[in-house]
């Protein structure tokens, strides 16, 4: 009894052995799968990612920033990003919210050009080039956006033709805190116009041009996208002309890498009335989108993708053309004044986001999950997808193999009861005596029991059925010798 319960023991342990095997390697799967699974959200701990968050200095340009930043709203919103928009910061205002005040919240900002690039070279003063090197330099630029000329209005009976003549003249320089100020202070310096010599009034002029028409002052600056109501308004005013920087233009954008010439051709403005009533050339600059530096690579992306798909339109609320629009020539990556960032860059090249983004962004978003998996998975995924490689040189090979080694255990289930089986039939060839030969029949039986309860796939019935048939020769064999030790007694 003692034996039979030992081999049946054995017997068990090789049957099971199999489903040992495969369970073993069910669980080494999961606890893999359970780690890949895991990562994620552990690296998110290590590593936080941004919140589903950009906010925007919109302030300035008569409402016009702030009505091209709402037009980005519904693209970032597609991505779990919400856009909060300040239009109660501009100019100075928003480079102090940007780089200054760390409690702001603020994280990108619309630039007038020549703001930042004023603030660096000899005619700089010493606190702006401290305020340049230690805080500008915290900000990057996701690309330019469109034309923002330098109007000079004077009464139409003024000629001056450069600004050097604005020497003894009262003149508005722009508000404050404005960036048309710091630009136009920076052009006027370049032709020594400075407090000494001329009355700077750091104000702005209304629409109606009234002070100028009074002969309160003489000259008033502006720096406003052409379709600026105030600009259209002042423009249309026959008591006021625009000054025409034809004999200098090209010098300023040679000497000032962030200015620009535009022509405004006769009859640009009006036919009726002809307005103007001659070519103008102007200086104009461009307004940029700039961020903070340390902003989320992800974060840059998604925004600089919503610059590229909501441009400036050519058109303006009245459905008019605007001035000096060319269909194509903004957005742009090029920025002389503030380094562009790498993500920025590669979205104007590619014109849209990275596939990782653009193809999981959507759907995690409608999903509810916040924008940090977004992000991580943007940012690590290609990582993974390069680890994962050599991990498939290995992989690949071994799932060829794995047909055989299932084959291989199937099979090792069979051969156990058939080293048993071989055991028995040698006992029963040497057996000499009916005891011995009662011995080796009783685990016969054994064995017929165990492969009677072992379970096996369909495609290897065959092999089950052939060690039930080989069973039976032996038991034909058992008979045989047991008949002849009969005889022999």
């Amino acid at each position: 009894m003692l034996a039979t319960a030992l081999q049946d023991h054995a017997t068990n342990a090789d049957t099971d052995s199999g489903d040992i095997m495969k369970r073993t390697l069910l669980v080494t799967v999961f606890i893999a799968a359970l780690g890949l699974l895991a990562w994620p959200f552990v690296a998110l701990v290590r590593d936080p990612h941004p919140a589903g968050r950009i906010v925007i200095a919109t302030g300035g340009a008569d409402g016009l920033y702030h009505d091209l930043a709402e037009t980005y709203r519904p693209e970032l919103v597609r991505f779990g990003v919400d856009l909060v928009t300040r239009p109660d910061l501009d100019g100075f205002n928003t480079l102090k919210a940007l780089v200054v005040d760390a409690d702001s919240g603020v994280t990108a900002g619309f630039v007038k050009g020549g703001f930042v690039g004023g603030q660096q070279g000899r005619l700089a003063s010493e606190e702006d080039r401290q305020w340049h090197e230690k805080d500008v330099a915290a900000l990057r630029s996701v690309g330019r956006l469109f034309v923002e000329p330098l109007w000079v209005f004077t009464r139409r009976d003024e000629t001056l033709e450069s600004l050097r003549a604005m020497a003894g003249k009262k003149v508005l320089i722009g508000d404050k805190r404005s960036g048309a100020r710091k630009v136009v202070a920076h052009l006027l310096a370049a032709n020594e116009v400075t407090k000494a010599n001329a009355t700077l009034i750091e104000d702005e002029i209304d629409a109606s041009g009234a002070p100028l028409i009074s002969g309160q002052i003489d000259v008033a600056f502006l720096l406003l996208p052409p379709e600026s109501p105030k600009v259209q308004k002042l423009l249309r005013n026959p008591a006021l002309r625009v000054m025409d920087f034809a004999g200098e233009a090209e010098a300023y954008v040679n000497r000032f890498p962030y200015l620009t010439k535009v022509v405004m051709n006769k009859g640009a403005v009006e036919f009726s009335p002809t307005t103007p009533d001659t070519d103008v050339t102007l200086i104009a600059t461009t307004a940029a989108l700039v961020v903070r530096k340390d902003l989320h690579p992800a974060l840059v992306s998604l925004l600089t993708n919503a610059v590229l798909r909501h441009p400036k339109s050519g058109f303006d609320k009245r459905g008019d053309p605007i001035l000096f629009y060319r269909a194509g020539e903004f957005p742009s990556a090029s920025d002389s004044e503030f380094e562009t960032l790498a993500e920025a860059r590669a979205v104007h090249a590619s014109k849209d986001l990275p596939v990782l983004m653009r193809s999981i962004g959507p759907g995690l978003a409608r999903f509810g999950a916040p924008f940090a998996v977004t992000a991580f998975i943007s940012e690590h995924g290609t990582q993974l997808a390069l680890a994962l490689i050599p991990l498939l040189s290995i992989l690949l090979p071994l799932a060829r193999l794995a047909p055989a080694a299932y084959n291989w255990t199937i099979r090792r289930r069979l051969l156990a009861w058939y080293r048993r089986l071989k055991a028995v039939e040698r006992r029963i060839k040497a057996a000499d005596t009916p005891v011995t030969l009662a011995a080796a029949e009783t685990d016969l039986d054994a064995i017929e029991t165990g492969v009677g309860e072992i379970r096996v796939p369909l495609a290897f019935s065959s092999q089950l059925y052939d060690l039930r048939m080989h069973i039976n020769v032996v038991r034909q064999r058992l008979a045989t010798r047991t008949s002849a030790l009969a005889k022999v007694a």
